[in-house]
């Protein structure tokens, strides 16, 4: 065996040492996996790639144009990754790679295209046919116009006439028939051009990241074989929203099926198609902190002069922005929000979501809940009572606030939104107008004034009578609402009677308010009686 010269062995050695020249890496990052809050979304893009030992640098082109740098994630357990950049705007050129389904577009599109220069082409040579007709027709119209002056031969005059005659018919026919085939290849033109649009249309559709883009770039160190690279990150333009159908069914066991939806939307500037879609209650574009509590100062001083209507406006436009909270108080007070802890759905199977398109309804799991069924009479304010449901959840997860659509034995009945009702929490659900339950309220005997110099006071009696009235064909529990002032003052003195007396009074704090439940059969009415009496000194009004 020959041996190398330790020089050349030397090198060998170092050759067989050295890692891999660095390569740059160019794949583009599929949508994968999708998680919606209610308002913004976090996006997790995947790809694959032969990562060679040695240090090297991947390229992720056609991100969307405005990804947030400061949420941008990589992860990749195959690799060590090194710096990481995001560039947008002014990119390299990048070759990007193109699926099946653009390729095919592509394809289709050149076919038309050749198709249409085809045809043209055609309609062309068509048109110069007509045009050779009509030089042959023009041709014979002059022969003969060298005779003039010179006496005719009557045979020649007659052969030339013959020969003039059948041969512009001839071209007449040729003109005729070439225009008819032009017309008809101009017809066929019409339909080979509006294929070729619908194809442009359709090859536009699946290309993604037309218009200014930005690219990833990271470094990395790989130690042979595939990887698997996460890319996340979070964007604003995305949202989604609960939506419902109530369907109320009523009968000797009444059930509330809660059917659940939601109507997801997104504006990222790419379409996310056969991703995984996660609907989360967490609120990430919200603030994460309670707003700061400020001190509040009060002052007494003498009662203030009656100033004129300019002077007292001008005042209290002063003190109104001497007096302004601080931006943190006023959204404190101006923002409402959900409770209990964030829930997340993951839907089953891949969703396509595109940009800007409508909003996508996807259905979630249904709820069945036992609700308890009045009639709710209010005759001071309407003349029918409602349906109402009074229900518990009690399911594990809460129901979010969203628009629903009401049902009532299949029947659509209107339009509501349903409040937060969390997990054991009870609400209570309107389903439109009981037509056979008439109500009236009237007001027979009401009498105020002046009771005599000597008492020196004002007085107001009011007698009010309510009615319902069952004119349906089946009995129902009813709850009848009315209400009578009341006063924090000891001036003002109010009375009250209420006959038969009220089953409840002041519901959930609401002071004034009473409440009669009782029963009413098919065909029957109930009357209640309600009075009241004010009382104050002749020298204040009532206000």
């Amino acid at each position: 065996m020959r041996l190398l010269p330790p020089t050349l062995l030397k090198l060998a050695l170092l050759m067989l040492a050295a890692p891999a020249a660095a390569e740059t890496f160019t794949a583009e990052a599929k949508v994968a996996r999708v998680t919606l809050y209610p308002w913004g979304a976090t996006v997790t893009r995947e790809l694959r790639i032969d990562a060679p030992a040695g240090q090297h640098e991947l390229i992720v082109p056609n991100l969307p144009l405005g990804t947030d740098p400061a949420s941008l994630r990589v992860a990749a357990p195959a690799l060590k990754i090194g710096a990481v950049s995001l560039a947008q705007g002014r990119l390299a050129p990048v070759e990007p790679q193109k699926t099946a389904a653009v390729l095919a577009a592509e394809a289709e599109v050149e076919r038309l295209e050749e198709v249409v220069r085809s045809r043209d082409a055609g309609i062309a040579t068509i048109r110069l046919r007509a045009d050779a007709a009509g030089e042959q027709l023009a041709f014979l119209r002059g022969i003969g116009s060298g005779d003039e002056g010179t006496a005719p031969d009557p045979a020649r005059l007659r052969a030339l006439a013959q020969m003039v005659g059948e041969e512009a018919l001839a071209a007449f026919t040729a003109a005729h028939r070439a225009e008819q085939e032009a017309l008809a290849a101009e017809r066929a033109r019409e339909e080979d051009i509006e294929a070729l649009e619908a194809a442009r249309a359709a090859l536009d559709a699946l290309v993604a990241g037309d218009g200014e883009r930005a690219a990833l770039s990271l470094a990395f160190e790989g130690v042979g074989g595939e990887a698997v690279v996460e890319i996340t990150s979070h964007t604003a333009s995305a949202s989604w929203e609960p939506v419902y159908d109530l369907r109320l069914t009523r009968g000797d066991a009444p059930a509330l099926a809660v059917e659940r939806a939601v109507l997801a939307r997104q504006q990222t500037g790419e379409d996310w198609l056969g991703v995984e879609l996660t609907f989360s209650t967490a609120r990430p574009a919200e603030r994460s902190a309670p707003g700061e509590l400020w001190p509040e100062l009060l002052r007494v001083g003498p009662p203030q002069p009656v100033m004129p209507m300019g002077g007292a406006r001008m005042e209290m436009e002063a003190d109104m922005v001497m007096a302004a909270p601080a931006p943190e108080a006023m959204m404190e007070r101006a923002e409402v929000d959900m409770q209990g802890a964030t829930v997340t759905w993951r839907y089953a199977g891949a969703v396509d979501l595109r940009d800007g398109a409508d909003a996508l309804r996807l259905r979630l799991g249904d709820l069945t809940l036992a609700p308890e069924l009045q009639a709710v009479a209010v005759p001071r304010l309407e003349q029918v009572a409602y349906l109402q449901a009074e229900v518990v959840n009690d399911g594990t997860e809460p129901l979010l606030p969203g628009p629903a659509t009401l049902f009532v034995d299949g029947a659509m009945v209107g339009q509501a939104y349903l409040p937060m009702v969390a997990a054991g929490d009870e609400v209570e659900l309107g389903f439109g107008p009981i037509d056979g339950i008439v109500l009236d309220r009237e007001v027979p005997a009401r009498s105020g004034g002046d009771r005599g110099v000597i008492s020196r006071s004002e007085r107001i009696d009011e007698v009010a009578v309510l009615r319902v009235q069952n004119l349906t064909g089946e009995a129902w529990p009813v709850r009848l609402i009315d209400r009578i002032p009341y006063s924090e003052q000891e001036d003002l003195t109010i009375t009250s009677r209420a006959t038969p007396p009220a089953t409840e009074t002041d519901p959930e704090g609401r002071r004034g308010i009473l409440v009669w439940e009782f029963d009413l059969g098919p065909g029957a009415e109930r009357e209640v009686r309600l009075e009241h009496s004010l009382s104050w000194p002749a020298d204040q009004v009532l206000q």
